[in-house]
Protein backbone atom coordinates (compact mmCIF):
# COMPACT_ATOMS: atom_id res chain seq x y z
CA UNK A 1 0.00 0.00 0.00
CA UNK A 2 0.75 3.52 -0.74
CA UNK A 3 1.96 5.34 2.31
CA UNK A 4 0.13 8.18 1.75
CA UNK A 5 -2.82 9.45 3.76
CA UNK A 6 -5.01 9.84 1.04
CA UNK A 7 -6.91 6.13 0.59
CA UNK A 8 -10.12 4.64 -0.17
CA UNK A 9 -13.31 4.95 2.40
CA UNK A 10 -16.55 3.05 3.06
CA UNK A 11 -19.35 4.95 1.34
CA UNK A 12 -22.01 6.98 3.48
CA UNK A 13 -25.56 5.71 2.57
CA UNK A 14 -28.74 7.77 3.19
CA UNK A 15 -32.14 5.97 3.16
CA UNK A 16 -35.17 8.35 2.30
CA UNK A 17 -38.85 7.63 1.49
CA UNK A 18 -42.66 7.94 2.71
CA UNK A 19 -43.46 7.56 6.63
CA UNK A 20 -44.02 3.84 7.35
CA UNK A 21 -42.48 2.71 3.89
CA UNK A 22 -40.16 0.07 5.87
CA UNK A 23 -36.57 2.44 5.80
CA UNK A 24 -35.96 1.55 9.26
CA UNK A 25 -37.15 -1.98 9.36
CA UNK A 26 -34.43 -2.19 6.33
CA UNK A 27 -31.79 -1.25 8.31
CA UNK A 28 -32.75 -3.55 11.22
CA UNK A 29 -32.66 -6.13 9.33
CA UNK A 30 -29.08 -5.24 7.56
CA UNK A 31 -28.03 -4.93 11.21
CA UNK A 32 -29.06 -7.53 12.37
CA UNK A 33 -30.53 -5.96 15.31
CA UNK A 34 -34.66 -4.24 16.19
CA UNK A 35 -34.96 -0.56 17.20
CA UNK A 36 -38.21 -0.02 15.59
CA UNK A 37 -40.09 -1.03 18.21
CA UNK A 38 -38.26 1.91 21.18
CA UNK A 39 -39.83 4.56 18.85
CA UNK A 40 -42.51 6.64 19.22
CA UNK A 41 -44.99 5.52 17.05
CA UNK A 42 -43.28 3.48 14.95
CA UNK A 43 -41.23 6.82 13.71
CA UNK A 44 -37.98 7.43 13.69
CA UNK A 45 -37.23 10.10 15.27
CA UNK A 46 -33.30 10.68 15.47
CA UNK A 47 -31.19 10.47 12.81
CA UNK A 48 -29.08 6.90 13.42
CA UNK A 49 -26.11 5.72 12.18
CA UNK A 50 -25.11 2.53 11.84
CA UNK A 51 -21.90 1.06 9.95
CA UNK A 52 -22.32 -2.97 8.99
CA UNK A 53 -20.04 -5.27 7.12
CA UNK A 54 -21.19 -6.81 3.65
CA UNK A 55 -18.61 -9.64 2.48
CA UNK A 56 -15.20 -7.36 2.19
CA UNK A 57 -16.98 -4.09 1.96
CA UNK A 58 -17.77 -1.97 4.85
CA UNK A 59 -21.23 0.49 3.99
CA UNK A 60 -22.39 3.38 6.49
CA UNK A 61 -26.06 3.88 6.80
CA UNK A 62 -27.73 6.78 7.95
CA UNK A 63 -31.66 6.44 8.43
CA UNK A 64 -33.29 9.51 7.85
CA UNK A 65 -36.76 10.29 9.12
CA UNK A 66 -39.74 10.11 6.43
CA UNK A 67 -42.50 12.17 8.60
CA UNK A 68 -43.08 15.83 6.97
CA UNK A 69 -42.18 17.27 10.42
CA UNK A 70 -38.59 16.14 9.98
CA UNK A 71 -37.87 17.57 6.54
CA UNK A 72 -35.34 19.85 8.13
CA UNK A 73 -33.31 17.05 9.60
CA UNK A 74 -33.48 15.23 6.49
CA UNK A 75 -31.92 17.58 4.33
CA UNK A 76 -28.89 17.50 6.99
CA UNK A 77 -29.16 13.55 6.17
CA UNK A 78 -28.26 14.06 2.53
CA UNK A 79 -24.79 16.61 3.50
CA UNK A 80 -22.76 13.78 4.25
CA UNK A 81 -24.52 11.06 2.01
CA UNK A 82 -22.37 9.46 -1.08
CA UNK A 83 -25.06 7.95 -1.95
CA UNK A 84 -29.67 7.62 -1.58
CA UNK A 85 -31.06 4.99 -1.37
CA UNK A 86 -35.01 5.78 -1.99
CA UNK A 87 -37.50 3.25 -0.18
CA UNK A 88 -40.73 3.19 -1.77
CA UNK A 89 -43.54 0.11 -0.42
CA UNK A 90 -44.53 -2.41 -3.38
CA UNK A 91 -47.72 -2.36 -2.18
CA UNK A 92 -48.49 1.78 -1.67
CA UNK A 93 -45.99 2.95 -4.61
CA UNK A 94 -45.16 7.04 -4.91
CA UNK A 95 -46.53 8.86 -2.32
CA UNK A 96 -46.27 12.88 -1.77
CA UNK A 97 -43.24 12.48 0.89
CA UNK A 98 -41.53 9.94 -1.59
CA UNK A 99 -41.80 12.38 -4.53
CA UNK A 100 -40.36 15.25 -1.72
CA UNK A 101 -37.59 12.72 -1.01
CA UNK A 102 -37.08 12.26 -4.95
CA UNK A 103 -36.53 15.86 -5.77
CA UNK A 104 -34.36 16.53 -2.64
CA UNK A 105 -32.27 13.55 -3.81
CA UNK A 106 -31.82 14.75 -7.50
CA UNK A 107 -31.01 17.82 -6.38
CA UNK A 108 -27.80 16.41 -4.73
CA UNK A 109 -26.69 14.98 -8.27
CA UNK A 110 -25.70 11.83 -5.92
CA UNK A 111 -26.26 8.11 -7.15
CA UNK A 112 -29.49 7.39 -6.34
CA UNK A 113 -30.53 3.45 -5.84
CA UNK A 114 -34.19 2.56 -5.51
CA UNK A 115 -35.45 -0.17 -2.99
CA UNK A 116 -39.05 -1.86 -3.03
CA UNK A 117 -39.62 -3.16 0.12
CA UNK A 118 -42.57 -4.99 0.95
CA UNK A 119 -42.57 -7.40 -1.66
CA UNK A 120 -43.40 -10.25 0.91
CA UNK A 121 -46.83 -8.79 1.02
CA UNK A 122 -49.79 -9.06 -1.22
CA UNK A 123 -51.60 -6.56 -3.64
CA UNK A 124 -48.00 -5.36 -5.61
CA UNK A 125 -47.96 -2.97 -7.58
CA UNK A 126 -44.54 -2.89 -9.01
CA UNK A 127 -44.78 -2.10 -12.45
CA UNK A 128 -46.76 1.19 -11.43
CA UNK A 129 -44.01 2.20 -9.45
CA UNK A 130 -41.51 1.55 -12.24
CA UNK A 131 -43.51 3.69 -14.03
CA UNK A 132 -43.97 6.36 -12.06
CA UNK A 133 -40.13 6.31 -11.72
CA UNK A 134 -39.50 6.69 -15.34
CA UNK A 135 -42.18 9.34 -15.19
CA UNK A 136 -39.62 11.04 -12.75
CA UNK A 137 -36.59 10.76 -14.59
CA UNK A 138 -35.33 7.61 -12.42
CA UNK A 139 -36.02 4.91 -15.47
CA UNK A 140 -35.30 1.46 -14.18
CA UNK A 141 -31.98 -0.57 -15.54
CA UNK A 142 -34.62 -3.20 -16.97
CA UNK A 143 -36.44 -0.35 -18.74
CA UNK A 144 -33.32 0.57 -20.42
CA UNK A 145 -32.75 3.60 -17.88
CA UNK A 146 -29.76 3.69 -15.28
CA UNK A 147 -31.36 3.86 -11.95
CA UNK A 148 -30.55 0.55 -10.31
CA UNK A 149 -33.92 -0.53 -8.70
CA UNK A 150 -34.17 -3.51 -6.78
CA UNK A 151 -36.81 -5.26 -4.65
CA UNK A 152 -36.51 -6.38 -1.31
CA UNK A 153 -38.09 -7.85 1.83
CA UNK A 154 -37.33 -6.79 5.93
CA UNK A 155 -39.09 -10.02 6.55
CA UNK A 156 -37.41 -12.80 4.82
CA UNK A 157 -34.38 -10.88 3.79
CA UNK A 158 -34.94 -11.20 -0.12
CA UNK A 159 -33.11 -9.06 -2.45
CA UNK A 160 -31.10 -7.53 0.49
CA UNK A 161 -27.88 -8.82 -0.39
CA UNK A 162 -28.02 -7.92 -3.59
CA UNK A 163 -29.18 -4.29 -2.69
CA UNK A 164 -25.63 -4.21 -0.53
CA UNK A 165 -23.69 -5.67 -3.94
CA UNK A 166 -25.04 -2.93 -5.83
CA UNK A 167 -24.34 0.30 -2.70
CA UNK A 168 -20.94 -1.89 -2.65
CA UNK A 169 -20.62 -1.91 -7.14
CA UNK A 170 -21.73 2.42 -6.64
CA UNK A 171 -19.20 2.98 -4.45
CA UNK A 172 -16.40 1.67 -6.15
CA UNK A 173 -17.15 3.42 -9.34
CA UNK A 174 -17.11 6.72 -7.21
CA UNK A 175 -13.81 5.87 -6.18
CA UNK A 176 -14.94 7.45 -2.56
CA UNK A 177 -11.59 8.44 -0.86
CA UNK A 178 -10.37 10.49 2.72
CA UNK A 179 -7.59 11.66 4.35
CA UNK A 180 -6.06 9.34 6.99
CA UNK A 181 -4.01 11.71 8.27
CA UNK A 182 -4.93 12.58 12.18
CA UNK A 183 -3.96 16.23 11.61
CA UNK A 184 -6.78 16.58 8.79
CA UNK A 185 -9.64 15.26 11.29
CA UNK A 186 -13.33 16.47 10.38
CA UNK A 187 -16.69 15.43 10.07
CA UNK A 188 -20.51 16.12 10.45
CA UNK A 189 -22.65 16.58 13.69
CA UNK A 190 -25.64 14.37 12.72
CA UNK A 191 -28.17 15.32 15.56
CA UNK A 192 -26.99 16.45 18.93
CA UNK A 193 -28.82 16.69 21.95
CA UNK A 194 -29.02 17.19 26.35
CA UNK A 195 -28.75 14.13 28.25
CA UNK A 196 -30.44 14.93 31.67
CA UNK A 197 -27.41 12.85 33.01
CA UNK A 198 -25.00 12.86 30.52
CA UNK A 199 -24.77 16.50 29.43
CA UNK A 200 -24.73 17.29 25.39
CA UNK A 201 -24.53 14.13 23.31
CA UNK A 202 -23.55 14.24 19.71
CA UNK A 203 -23.89 11.60 17.25
CA UNK A 204 -21.51 12.21 14.79
CA UNK A 205 -19.68 10.73 11.06
CA UNK A 206 -16.19 11.08 10.17
CA UNK A 207 -15.07 12.34 7.26
CA UNK A 208 -11.09 12.62 6.78
CA UNK A 209 -8.59 11.95 10.12
CA UNK A 210 -8.29 9.30 12.81
CA UNK A 211 -11.31 11.11 15.62
CA UNK A 212 -9.71 9.80 19.21
CA UNK A 213 -10.54 9.70 22.84
CA UNK A 214 -9.35 13.17 23.60
CA UNK A 215 -9.22 14.94 21.23
CA UNK A 216 -10.48 18.59 21.12
CA UNK A 217 -13.49 19.66 18.94
CA UNK A 218 -14.09 22.72 17.54
CA UNK A 219 -17.83 22.51 15.78
CA UNK A 220 -18.50 25.29 13.60
CA UNK A 221 -17.43 28.48 15.13
CA UNK A 222 -19.32 28.22 18.30
CA UNK A 223 -19.04 25.17 20.49
CA UNK A 224 -16.14 23.23 21.68
CA UNK A 225 -15.17 20.47 23.47
CA UNK A 226 -12.69 17.37 24.87
CA UNK A 227 -14.10 13.88 23.81
CA UNK A 228 -14.80 12.72 27.40
CA UNK A 229 -16.38 9.31 26.12
CA UNK A 230 -16.72 7.74 22.39
CA UNK A 231 -18.83 4.86 21.83
CA UNK A 232 -20.11 3.29 18.30
CA UNK A 233 -23.68 2.22 16.63
CA UNK A 234 -23.39 -0.90 18.90
CA UNK A 235 -22.90 1.35 21.99
CA UNK A 236 -19.36 -0.15 22.44
CA UNK A 237 -17.08 2.07 24.07
CA UNK A 238 -14.44 2.83 21.44
CA UNK A 239 -11.00 4.81 21.55
CA UNK A 240 -11.06 6.23 17.71
CA UNK A 241 -13.21 5.95 14.67
CA UNK A 242 -11.63 6.38 11.13
CA UNK A 243 -13.35 7.73 7.96
CA UNK A 244 -16.76 7.37 7.33
CA UNK A 245 -17.35 5.57 10.73
CA UNK A 246 -20.72 6.91 12.76
CA UNK A 247 -19.95 7.71 16.76
CA UNK A 248 -21.64 9.04 19.55
CA UNK A 249 -19.30 11.38 21.86
CA UNK A 250 -19.71 12.92 25.05
CA UNK A 251 -17.72 15.98 25.90
CA UNK A 252 -18.69 19.10 24.06
CA UNK A 253 -19.52 21.95 25.97
CA UNK A 254 -22.95 23.07 24.77
CA UNK A 255 -24.96 21.40 22.50
CA UNK A 256 -23.79 21.45 18.62
CA UNK A 257 -26.52 22.42 15.74
CA UNK A 258 -27.02 19.06 13.75
CA UNK A 259 -25.85 19.52 10.10
CA UNK A 260 -22.29 21.59 11.27
CA UNK A 261 -19.02 20.80 10.43
CA UNK A 262 -16.24 19.56 13.20
CA UNK A 263 -12.38 19.54 13.15
CA UNK A 264 -10.16 19.00 15.98
CA UNK A 265 -8.06 21.84 17.31
CA UNK A 266 -4.61 21.36 19.19
CA UNK A 267 -6.57 22.83 22.93
CA UNK A 268 -9.47 24.45 24.26
CA UNK A 269 -7.60 27.00 24.42
CA UNK A 270 -6.90 27.29 20.71
CA UNK A 271 -10.50 26.46 20.31
CA UNK A 272 -11.60 29.47 22.46
CA UNK A 273 -9.37 31.74 20.42
CA UNK A 274 -10.83 30.31 16.88
CA UNK A 275 -14.30 31.25 18.07
CA UNK A 276 -13.37 34.82 18.76
CA UNK A 277 -11.41 35.18 15.89
CA UNK A 278 -14.40 34.05 13.94
CA UNK A 279 -16.50 37.15 15.43
CA UNK A 280 -14.17 39.39 13.43
CA UNK A 281 -14.11 39.53 9.87
CA UNK A 282 -11.22 38.12 8.11
CA UNK A 283 -8.28 40.35 7.12
CA UNK A 284 -7.47 39.62 3.61
CA UNK A 285 -4.12 39.26 2.48
CA UNK A 286 -3.62 41.87 0.02
CA UNK A 287 -1.02 39.35 -2.42
CA UNK A 288 -3.45 36.45 -2.65
CA UNK A 289 -6.48 39.15 -3.22
CA UNK A 290 -4.64 40.95 -6.06
CA UNK A 291 -3.64 37.95 -7.81
CA UNK A 292 -7.44 36.17 -7.64
CA UNK A 293 -8.76 39.73 -8.67
CA UNK A 294 -6.88 39.84 -11.66
CA UNK A 295 -6.63 36.57 -12.73
CA UNK A 296 -9.49 35.05 -11.64
CA UNK A 297 -7.22 31.97 -10.95
CA UNK A 298 -4.83 31.26 -7.76
CA UNK A 299 -1.61 29.40 -8.40
CA UNK A 300 0.06 27.94 -5.85
CA UNK A 301 3.72 26.10 -5.29
CA UNK A 302 3.74 23.89 -1.96
CA UNK A 303 6.70 23.04 -0.13
CA UNK A 304 6.03 20.41 2.39
CA UNK A 305 7.85 18.16 5.17
CA UNK A 306 6.80 15.22 3.88
CA UNK A 307 4.75 13.57 0.76
CA UNK A 308 2.09 12.60 2.91
CA UNK A 309 1.23 16.23 3.63
CA UNK A 310 1.78 17.33 0.00
CA UNK A 311 -1.00 14.57 -0.73
CA UNK A 312 -3.22 15.33 2.42
CA UNK A 313 -3.18 19.60 1.06
CA UNK A 314 -3.76 18.46 -2.52
CA UNK A 315 -6.97 16.71 -2.13
CA UNK A 316 -7.89 18.91 0.46
CA UNK A 317 -7.61 21.84 -1.51
CA UNK A 318 -9.66 19.79 -4.21
CA UNK A 319 -12.42 20.00 -1.79
CA UNK A 320 -12.59 23.58 -2.04
CA UNK A 321 -16.01 24.25 -4.66
CA UNK A 322 -14.42 26.34 -7.67
CA UNK A 323 -16.46 27.49 -10.40
CA UNK A 324 -15.24 30.84 -11.95
CA UNK A 325 -11.93 30.54 -9.84
CA UNK A 326 -9.30 28.15 -10.70
CA UNK A 327 -6.56 26.51 -8.03
CA UNK A 328 -3.95 25.36 -10.21
CA UNK A 329 -0.95 23.85 -7.90
CA UNK A 330 1.84 24.42 -10.33
CA UNK A 331 5.15 23.26 -8.22
CA UNK A 332 4.90 20.70 -5.25
CA UNK A 333 7.96 19.40 -3.37
CA UNK A 334 9.44 18.06 -0.52
CA UNK A 335 11.54 20.21 1.79
CA UNK A 336 12.56 24.22 2.47
CA UNK A 337 11.56 26.72 -0.02
CA UNK A 338 14.54 27.95 -2.46
CA UNK A 339 15.75 30.74 -4.27
CA UNK A 340 14.55 28.71 -7.41
CA UNK A 341 10.64 28.50 -5.28
CA UNK A 342 10.71 32.04 -5.49
CA UNK A 343 11.76 32.63 -9.48
CA UNK A 344 9.13 30.26 -10.35
CA UNK A 345 6.47 31.88 -8.10
CA UNK A 346 7.43 35.19 -9.53
CA UNK A 347 7.39 33.82 -13.25
CA UNK A 348 4.12 32.23 -12.94
CA UNK A 349 2.20 34.46 -10.50
CA UNK A 350 1.99 32.12 -7.55
CA UNK A 351 1.86 31.65 -4.04
CA UNK A 352 4.14 29.67 -2.32
CA UNK A 353 2.77 27.87 0.41
CA UNK A 354 5.12 26.10 3.57
CA UNK A 355 3.83 23.75 5.45
CA UNK A 356 5.84 21.95 8.15
CA UNK A 357 9.01 23.66 7.52
CA UNK A 358 11.24 25.86 8.96
CA UNK A 359 11.46 29.74 8.17
CA UNK A 360 14.30 31.14 6.80
CA UNK A 361 14.82 34.98 7.18
CA UNK A 362 16.91 35.48 4.00
CA UNK A 363 14.53 33.26 1.71
CA UNK A 364 11.59 36.01 3.74
CA UNK A 365 13.86 38.80 2.68
CA UNK A 366 14.56 37.76 -1.20
CA UNK A 367 10.71 37.01 -1.54
CA UNK A 368 9.64 40.45 -0.13
CA UNK A 369 12.29 41.80 -2.74
CA UNK A 370 10.65 39.80 -5.41
CA UNK A 371 7.13 40.71 -4.35
CA UNK A 372 6.47 36.87 -3.83
CA UNK A 373 4.24 36.31 -1.07
CA UNK A 374 4.87 32.96 1.16
CA UNK A 375 2.70 31.80 3.72
CA UNK A 376 3.87 29.22 6.45
CA UNK A 377 1.39 26.85 8.25
CA UNK A 378 0.96 23.48 10.60
CA UNK A 379 -1.92 22.91 10.55
CA UNK A 380 -3.95 22.21 7.26
CA UNK A 381 -7.35 23.35 8.11
CA UNK A 382 -5.44 26.84 9.03
CA UNK A 383 -4.47 26.57 5.29
CA UNK A 384 -7.59 25.58 3.52
CA UNK A 385 -9.69 28.38 5.44
CA UNK A 386 -7.68 31.15 4.30
CA UNK A 387 -7.81 29.94 0.50
CA UNK A 388 -11.86 29.14 1.15
CA UNK A 389 -12.47 32.37 2.57
CA UNK A 390 -10.75 34.32 -0.54
CA UNK A 391 -12.74 32.67 -2.44
CA UNK A 392 -16.05 33.27 -1.05
CA UNK A 393 -15.16 36.83 -0.45
CA UNK A 394 -14.60 36.73 -4.16
CA UNK A 395 -17.35 34.88 -5.40
CA UNK A 396 -20.21 36.63 -3.75
CA UNK A 397 -23.22 34.72 -1.80
CA UNK A 398 -25.67 35.25 -4.96
CA UNK A 399 -25.69 34.35 -8.52
CA UNK A 400 -28.46 34.64 -11.26
CA UNK A 401 -27.97 32.56 -14.80
CA UNK A 402 -28.51 33.59 -18.30
CA UNK A 403 -28.74 31.14 -20.72
CA UNK A 404 -26.57 31.35 -24.23
CA UNK A 405 -27.03 28.70 -26.25
CA UNK A 406 -27.83 24.78 -26.64
CA UNK A 407 -25.84 22.35 -28.65
CA UNK A 408 -26.33 19.14 -29.69
CA UNK A 409 -23.53 16.69 -29.02
CA UNK A 410 -21.98 15.00 -32.25
CA UNK A 411 -18.67 12.86 -31.19
CA UNK A 412 -16.63 12.68 -27.78
CA UNK A 413 -12.91 13.12 -29.11
CA UNK A 414 -11.17 12.98 -25.91
CA UNK A 415 -11.51 12.44 -22.21
CA UNK A 416 -9.89 12.50 -18.57
CA UNK A 417 -11.30 12.98 -14.99
CA UNK A 418 -11.05 17.21 -15.49
CA UNK A 419 -11.66 17.25 -18.88
CA UNK A 420 -13.76 16.81 -22.27
CA UNK A 421 -12.86 17.62 -26.00
CA UNK A 422 -15.64 17.19 -27.86
CA UNK A 423 -17.66 18.41 -31.58
CA UNK A 424 -21.53 19.25 -31.95
CA UNK A 425 -23.27 21.40 -33.97
CA UNK A 426 -24.93 25.19 -32.38
CA UNK A 427 -28.63 24.43 -32.30
CA UNK A 428 -30.02 27.57 -30.82
CA UNK A 429 -28.32 30.65 -29.52
CA UNK A 430 -24.16 30.84 -29.70
CA UNK A 431 -21.58 28.67 -27.77
CA UNK A 432 -19.03 30.74 -26.23
CA UNK A 433 -15.36 30.63 -25.07
CA UNK A 434 -15.19 30.52 -21.35
CA UNK A 435 -18.87 30.12 -20.76
CA UNK A 436 -20.50 27.57 -17.86
CA UNK A 437 -21.68 24.51 -19.54
CA UNK A 438 -23.86 21.86 -18.34
CA UNK A 439 -24.77 18.46 -20.71
CA UNK A 440 -28.01 16.96 -19.97
CA UNK A 441 -28.63 12.99 -21.16
CA UNK A 442 -31.63 12.10 -23.12
CA UNK A 443 -33.27 11.62 -19.62
CA UNK A 444 -32.91 15.47 -18.67
CA UNK A 445 -29.95 14.41 -16.17
CA UNK A 446 -27.42 17.06 -15.83
CA UNK A 447 -24.01 14.87 -16.46
CA UNK A 448 -21.21 17.00 -16.56
CA UNK A 449 -20.47 20.43 -15.42
CA UNK A 450 -17.79 23.07 -16.13
CA UNK A 451 -16.22 25.40 -17.88
CA UNK A 452 -15.97 25.94 -22.32
CA UNK A 453 -12.04 26.97 -22.12
CA UNK A 454 -11.21 26.51 -25.76
CA UNK A 455 -13.56 27.25 -28.39
CA UNK A 456 -13.29 25.81 -32.50
CA UNK A 457 -14.61 26.47 -35.91
CA UNK A 458 -12.91 25.08 -39.22
CA UNK A 459 -10.27 24.04 -36.48
CA UNK A 460 -9.95 27.90 -35.76
CA UNK A 461 -10.00 29.05 -32.37
CA UNK A 462 -12.80 31.49 -31.98
CA UNK A 463 -14.44 33.69 -29.09
CA UNK A 464 -17.61 32.29 -30.49
CA UNK A 465 -19.42 30.22 -32.65
CA UNK A 466 -23.60 30.79 -33.64
CA UNK A 467 -26.59 28.92 -34.13
CA UNK A 468 -26.53 26.12 -37.17
CA UNK A 469 -22.96 25.89 -37.33
CA UNK A 470 -20.68 23.33 -35.98
CA UNK A 471 -17.56 23.53 -33.72
CA UNK A 472 -15.41 21.91 -31.11
CA UNK A 473 -14.01 22.42 -27.86
CA UNK A 474 -12.37 22.20 -24.84
CA UNK A 475 -14.63 21.72 -21.20
CA UNK A 476 -12.96 22.14 -18.14
CA UNK A 477 -14.98 19.47 -15.78
CA UNK A 478 -16.06 20.88 -12.32
CA UNK A 479 -18.66 17.36 -12.00
CA UNK A 480 -18.76 14.84 -14.35
CA UNK A 481 -20.71 11.53 -13.62
CA UNK A 482 -20.92 9.92 -16.93
CA UNK A 483 -19.39 9.91 -20.67
CA UNK A 484 -21.93 12.54 -23.50
CA UNK A 485 -22.62 10.16 -26.11
CA UNK A 486 -24.44 11.81 -29.36
CA UNK A 487 -27.51 13.60 -28.76
CA UNK A 488 -26.45 14.65 -25.79
CA UNK A 489 -27.35 18.30 -25.24
CA UNK A 490 -25.01 20.81 -24.03
CA UNK A 491 -25.93 23.95 -22.75
CA UNK A 492 -23.80 27.22 -22.46
CA UNK A 493 -24.36 30.26 -19.63
CA UNK A 494 -23.51 32.69 -17.49
CA UNK A 495 -23.49 33.77 -14.19
CA UNK A 496 -23.82 37.37 -12.98
CA UNK A 497 -23.46 37.89 -8.84
CA UNK A 498 -25.20 40.01 -6.77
Amino acid sequence: MSDSTIQPRPPIVTIMGHIDHGKTSLLDYIRKANVTAGEAGGITQHIGSYQVSHKDATITFIDTPGHEAFKSIRSRGIRTADIIIIVIAGDEGVKPQTLEAIELAKSTQLPIIVAITKIDKPNLVLDKIKADLAELDLTPEEWGGQTIVQNVSSVSGEGIPELLEMIALVAEVEELKANYDPSATDGFVLESFLDSKAGPLSDIVVLNGKLKLGDVLLVGNTVYGKIRRMTNDSGAMIKEALPAQPARILGLKNVASAGDEFRVVASENDAMALIEAAKIPPANNPVIQSLLEKEKTLNLIIKADSIGSLDAIEYALGQIVQLDIKITIVGREVGDITANDIAQAKVQQAVILGFGIKQDKKIKELADLKDVAIKYYRLIYELIDEIRDQIIQLEGPKVTRTDLGELKVLKVFKEDKKSLILGGIVQIGRMVRNGLIEIENSEGKVIVQGKLTNLQQDKQDVSDVSDGNECGMVISCSFKKTTPIEGDILYVYEQIKK
